[in-house]
C-alpha cells in the first residue's frame, strides 16, 4: 500500500506494532511443502480407484485419459484439506476435480463440488476455475497446450480455487462436508502429474484464518471490531451530490464504524474528482488534524482524514475510488481508539474472488489473497 505521507506511515505501523496485525498476516499463506501428501506424481494409480470407463493410463510419465468417461477416485475420504495438481490439456477437454463426493461410485455436480477444467464450455461462468452451482469465473484463465497447477482449498464451508497461482473462485457453501476426491475425464485429452493432498485440522483452519472480513462483491476487506451489519443508504458525496449506496456497519460502546459503498457502472473505474468532492465533505465534520494521499496499488486514488469533532471525539475517515466504486470508511470513536486506528488502516480493495488489487506493495510479490465470506 503506497501511502501518500510520513504521517499516513506512521499511522499504519502503530496500529501493527500495538495490535500485531498487518495485511500480510490478515490474508491466506499458502501451506509449506513438507505437509503435502503425494499422491501420485504420475508414475502410478495405486492411491485411487477406477469409476467408469475412461481410458486411464500411465502415459509420458505422467496419468492420462484419451477415451471414454469416467473418473479416478481417492481410495480415501476428506473433510477439510488442500489440494495441489499439475494438468496438461488439449483443445476439446472437459475435465475437473471433483471434492467431497457424497457417492464415490456417482460423482456429479450434484453430489459433489465439481471443479471445472473447460476453458470451451459455452456456459462460460462455468468454465475452467468454477465451481459449479457455486462460483461462475470470469475472466476464464487460459491452460491449452500448457502444464498448469490447480490448487484447491476445503475449510468448512469455505471453498478457494486458483489456476496458475490467479485465485479464480472463492465463495462458502454447506452442502457437502467430506467425501472422496475424483480427477474427471469426459472429453478432449488430460494429463495429471504432482498429486498432492494436506488434510486440514481445526487447528490448521484456526491458524491460518484472517482477521479481514472479506466482503468481495462490494469490493473491500476490513477488519471490523464485531459482526458487521447492513443497509441501504444515500451517501452525500459533495455539495448537491448523493448517491445510492450500501453501508456495513458495526456500533460498539457508543463507536461506529462503518464502510459504504456506491457503485458508479457508468462512472470511470477511478474518479478523482468525485474522490475529491468527498474528501471535502467529510472535511467539514469537524476540524482536520492530518490528511493524507493515498494510493491503493496504481490508479486507485484515495485519502484519508484524521478529524476532531465539535463534540471532542475523533474521526478517522477514508475514501477511495476505484472499480467503478467509491469506497468510504468512517470510524468515529473517543480519540486514540485502537479499534478505530485498525479499522481505518486496515482497508484493502479486492476483486470479485478476495485477491488484493494492491500489486505494487513492499513485500507483496505475490498476491494477497483473502477468503470471502
Amino acid at each position: 500500500m503506497h501511502r501518500g505521507s510520513a504521517i499516513a506511515m506512521g499511522l499504519l505501523f502503530a496500529a501493527s506494532s500495538a495490535l500485531g496485525l498487518s495485511h500480510q498476516a490478515a490474508g491466506q499463506a499458502s501451506a509449506p511443502a513438507s505437509k503435502m501428501i503425494t499422491l501420485t506424481t504420475g508414475a502410478n494409480m495405486n492411491n485411487f480407484d477406477q469409476v467408469g470407463n475412461a481410458s486411464w493410463r500411465v502415459a509420458e510419465r505422467a496419468i492420462a485419459a484419451d477415451r471414454g468417461n469416467g473418473f479416478l477416485v481417492t481410495k480415501d475420504s476428506y473433510g477439510d484439506f488442500k489440494f495441489r495438481a499439475e494438468f496438461w490439456a488439449d483443445e476439446g477437454t472437459n475435465s475437473g476435480v471433483f471434492i467431497r463426493c457424497d457417492n464415490p461410485q456417482n460423482l456429479s455436480a450434484q453430489s459433489c463440488y465439481e471443479v471445472n477444467i473447460f476453458d470451451a464450455n459455452p456456459n462460460r461462468g462455468n468454465a475452467t476455475g468454477a465451481i459449479v452451482n457455486v462460483t461462475k469465473v470470469d475472466p476464464v484463465p487460459q491452460t491449452l497446450y500448457k502444464w498448469n497447477i490447480i490448487e484447491i482449498e476445503a475449510k468448512g464451508p469455505q471453498l478457494n480455487v486458483t489456476i496458475n497461482g490467479e485465485r479464480t473462485s472463492s465463495a462458502q457453501d454447506t452442502r457437502h462436508s467430506r467425501g472422496r476426491i475424483g480427477l474427471q475425464y469426459a472429453a478432449g485429452v488430460i494429463y495429471w502429474r504432482k498429486v498432492e493432498i494436506q488434510p486440514l485440522t481445526a487447528d490448521d483452519i484456526a491458524e491460518e484464518a484472517g482477521s479481514i472480513d472479506a466482503n468481495c462483491q462490494a469490493g473491500f476487506g476490513i477488519i471490523f471490531p464485531g459482526q458487521p451489519m447492513a443497509r441501504d443508504v444515500t451517501f452525500t458525496a459533495g455539495a448537491g451530490k448523493t448517491l445510492a449506496a450500501r453501508e456495513y456497519y458495526v456500533e460498539k460502546g457508543g463507536n461506529r464504524y462503518s464502510v459504504t459503498v456506491a457503485d458508479l457502472p457508468n462512472g470511470p473505474y477511478a474518479d478523482r474528482e468525485l474522490l475529491a468532492q468527498t474528501l471535502a465533505e467529510l472535511s467539514k465534520k469537524g476540524q482536520v488534524r492530518t490528511r493524507a494521499d493515498v494510493e491503493l496499488g496504481l490508479g486507485r486514488p484515495g485519502g484519508q482524514l484524521n478529524i476532531m469533532e465539535p463534540n471532542g471525539r475523533q474521526l478517522r475517515a477514508s475514501a477511495y475510488s476505484a472499480q467503478h466504486r467509491l469506497t468510504v470508511t468512517q470510524a468515529e470513536a473517543v480519540a486514540g481508539d485502537t479499534e478505530a486506528l485498525l479499522f481505518e488502516q486496515s482497508i484493502v480493495l479486492m476483486n470479485r474472488v478476495g485477491t488484493d488489487l494492491d500489486r505494487v506493495a513492499p513485500g507483496n510479490d505475490a498476491p494477497r489473497t483473502y477468503d470471502c465470506r
